[in-house]
């Protein structure tokens, strides 16, 4: 790694890491919960700790243009730097690190993958970048050792580490959540402070296989603006990026009942602008 995530402020420290920009004194978490002022820098408080560990079939991240009909060697750890109504995961995602979490080193996910027949090791689930150390570890052994690496993220990262990961991450999907005001509103952020766009362009520019899901939380009278403006995004990249919208069913803090006509409403839409548009319910 390159890239200090982190910077020197007066009485603390400044992470660099995401876009929230938290400034930390000594023992403070950022906003995420689980990066740490420790030691006069920043870190994930706790290297190699994993929530969940599961085989599973590399198209449910979702992922139909690599690797078809794989398998993948999934983990997640825990917490997420956004706090979506909607995330069906939020028992691992809203919640710092356990002080039983049980913990894998690299060289162990490898060596599982390999005797469970899998292809790549995937990180989803929460948010994976906040493990970054971690993260950029298992990269490296999945390098190493013939497996492809993959990332199921919300992208809410800077830009300089979002270099990083994806110079040596094989594929990586992206959950697009709207245009600037859906995604503030949405994950609590300032709409100036943060571009969705410029990570998926950047993603797309770095040579890593993307994909993108987007979940349909939105009113059914926005479907036709939201899906226009990630239509013009993916022409303007190449209109044969892979989309997969994705339906949402109560969870969390979302307690709508999806519209019926969203979906095809939505494919409808997308599909004037992107040759790829899958639907997962």
């Amino acid at each position: 790694m390159t890239v200090q995530l982190y910077e020197k402020v007066s009485e603390g420290l400044r992470c660099t890491l995401c876009p929230h920009l938290c400034f930390l004194s000594e023992s403070q978490f950022g906003k995420c919960r689980v990066r740490l002022n420790t030691e006069n820098e920043v870190r994930h408080v706790d290297y190699g700790s994993v929530s969940t560990l599961v085989v599973e079939p590399l198209s449910k991240k979702p992922f139909k243009h690599f690797l078809p009909e794989s398998k993948t060697l999934t983990l997640s750890s825990w917490s997420c730097n956004l706090d979506c109504s909607f995330c069906e995961n939020n028992e691992i995602s809203q919640s710092g690190v356990p002080k039983d979490s049980a913990h894998m080193s690299p060289e162990a996910l490898v060596r599982i993958a390999k005797e469970k027949g899998c292809e790549s090791i995937s990180m989803s689930f929460n948010e994976p970048i906040l493990s970054y150390e971690f993260l950029m570890d298992i990269a490296q052994a999945c390098a190493e050792n013939d497996l492809k690496f993959v990332l199921k993220t919300g992208a809410f990262i800077n830009k300089e580490p979002w270099a990083e990961i994806c110079n040596i991450t094989s594929a990586i999907n992206v959950d697009w959540k709207g245009d600037k005001k859906a995604f503030a509103q949405i994950t609590g952020t300032k709409e100036q402070t943060f571009f969705i766009e410029d990570r998926v362009r950047e993603a797309y520019n770095s040579g890593t296989h993307l994909e993108i899901s987007v979940p349909l939380y939105y009113a059914y009278d926005e479907i036709e603006n939201q899906m226009e403006t990630l239509g013009i995004l993916v022409n303007s990249i190449d209109a044969d990026i892979p989309c997969h919208l994705l339906n949402i069913t109560p969870a969390y803090n979302f307690h709508q009942i999806s519209n019926p006509k969203s979906m095809p409403m939505a494919k409808e839409v997308l599909s004037r602008f992107v040759d790829n548009v899958y639907t997962c319910h």
